[in-house]
């Protein structure tokens, strides 16, 4: 699996210093304490602004961790299914069952935590990256078996178009813009997951390596 999947779209040292400004923040809350941004870059041994380009408010702050202690045992079950035995489209399928399960399950606190996180900034340049990328390294996860037959652009092409299949935004689509059931929404992700994956891989063959 191409190594920039494990953390697409950020470096080491901006998943450190994220980390870092949730654990703090964690950490004031637990101990009975309101913080205020300042008092969290502070604790994290970072700048004010520097807390502010990984979050956008200090409700998007909260909202995340919050979310991340409701949906963290799920989690892991998404992982796990990344990595059972089988081909890379047992794999994905598997993903994408657990992914839906996991948003169907929690998707009022996911829906809850989108709305804070997603709060119009005056400069989206600077305030990024905003969100984990959970679903990004899972996809990659589920896909390394195909690590040796797709180009590395392709595969994280593939992995970048797979993600639009699953978390709460597919649901949100598929729920609110197609009227479909739970069930039905799960059936159509599974399908267009499939023929992304069988897309690309058709799409491998037929150019010249």
């Amino acid at each position: 699996m191409p190594a920039s999947y494990v953390s697409y779209g950020r470096t080491n040292q901006k998943r450190r210093t994220r980390a870092a400004i949730k654990a703090a923040a964690a950490d004031l809350i637990q101990r009975g304490k309101t913080p205020t941004m300042a008092d969290i870059a502070e604790a994290a041994l970072v700048s004010k602004s520097t807390a502010y380009r990984y979050f956008p408010s200090l409700e998007a702050l909260i909202a995340e961790i919050m979310l991340d202690q409701t949906v963290a045992l799920d989690l892991e079950r998404v992982y796990e299914a990344a990595e059972i035995p089988g081909t890379a489209e047992e794999r994905l399928e598997a993903v994408v069952r657990e992914d839906h399960a996991l948003v169907h399950q929690h998707e009022r606190a996911f829906r809850t935590a989108i709305g804070v996180m997603l709060t119009a900034q005056q400069d989206e340049a600077t305030r990024l990256p905003r969100r984990p990328g959970n679903r990004l390294r899972y996809l990659g996860q589920a896909l390394a078996p195909l690590a040796d037959q797709l180009e590395a652009e392709h595969f994280e092409r593939l992995v970048m178009a797979l993600a639009l299949c699953v978390g709460i935004e597919s649901m949100v689509v598929m729920k609110d813009i197609c009227g479909l059931t739970p069930s039905e929404a799960e059936a159509v992700k599974l399908w267009a997951a499939r023929a992304l994956l069988r897309a690309a891989l058709n799409e491998s063959k037929n150019e010249p390596r």
